[in-house]
């Protein structure tokens, strides 16, 4: 199997540095060294060992490989997993495994690039497999099995000649929940008052409905909360109000995408859950300055 896809149309000569497999048993890919790969496990139960270490894992889980993180695995039962594999160089061209390691952009603050970089240093920089490995609610499951589905579709189908873009563009919308996964992992391990618990479950599901239709009302209903009590707790927090939070994370999410894509800007606008486009270059104007159009002319790397 090749861990690339090429374009089906000579006139478009691509080639995607990413391809998913679905298989009821590991292969030896999970053991290569020139990329990374992102494992959902549905059904039945595998071993990884790195060095002394070894972890069995049940379903439903999520596992984050680097390039150097297995050194041996084993399939105990057969089951239904999904791996994606790609180089971290799909997610911006100057990432290689070379730069990467050597710690190239630790210090790139406040940039495009830093941003990006934070989308896959937890990859290589989370040095322990047991935090590589996270357990999945339902609705997380769902979630990342939805994302990684629409990548292997772009892949096989190639619609159109945004293909590649889009596969990408969904692959960052990926390794953007796999950050908010890292995030929840951590605050796991702190002692949790019930506000926290709250901010918790109220982050949580915004992340995992970034794109969906969501205001204060049906906030208020799903978590049984006062309106004037989830806003305290969200400018507590994070200094924002609750529907404050959520903007940021829609914009951070489209600006991923515009920097990184050339996908239409109303298809990016109804991904991160603004169906009105119009509206939607207006809300990011106020926060970023400048219309989508001219945030991707000045700061595009997929061309």
């Amino acid at each position: 199997m090749n861990l690339y896809t090429k374009s089906y149309n000579p006139d478009w000569a691509r080639i995607v540095d990413m391809v998913v497999e679905k298989c009821d048993k590991l292969s030896e890919y999970i053991k290569d060294k020139t990329v990374f790969k992102v494992i959902l496990h549905e059904k039945g139960e595998i071993e990884l060992a790195k060095g002394e270490d070894t972890f069995r894992i049940k379903e439903p889980s999520l596992i984050i490989l680097s390039d150097r993180d297995i050194s041996d695995f084993k399939t105990i039962k057969k089951g239904n997993n999904t791996i994606l594999y790609f180089m971290p160089s799909l997610v911006r061209e100057e990432f290689s495994l070379e730069d990467l390691y050597g710690n190239k952009y630790d210090e790139a603050f406040g940039t495009t690039i830093y941003q990006d970089y934070h989308l896959v240093k937890d990859f290589f920089k989370t040095e322990e497999l047991e935090k590589k490995i996270f357990p999945l609610s339902l609705i997380e499951l769902n979630k990342i099995r939805t994302l990684i589905d629409s990548i292997e579709k772009e892949l096989t189908m190639q619609y159109d000649g945004f293909w590649p873009c889009r596969s990408r563009s969904y692959l960052l919308e990926l390794l953007f929940f796999i950050q908010f996964l890292f995030g929840k992992a951590d605050e796991k391990n702190q002692t949790a008052s019930p506000d926290d618990e709250i901010f918790s479950q109220v982050c949580e599901y915004l992340n995992e409905h970034l794109g969906d239709d969501i205001s204060l009302e049906s906030l208020t209903k799903e978590f049984s909360i006062n309106r004037n009590k989830l806003n305290s707790i969200f400018e507590t927090k994070t200094g924002k109000t609750c529907l404050n939070h959520l903007t940021d994370l829609r914009i951070d999410m489209a600006k991923m995408i515009l920097s990184n894509t050339e996908i239409p800007i109303g298809e990016v606008s109804n991904r991160v859950g603004y169906p009105d486009s119009n509206y939607f270059t207006k809300i990011f104007k106020k926060i970023v300055g400048t219309t989508p159009s001219v945030y991707r002319k000045n700061n595009i790397t997929c061309r």
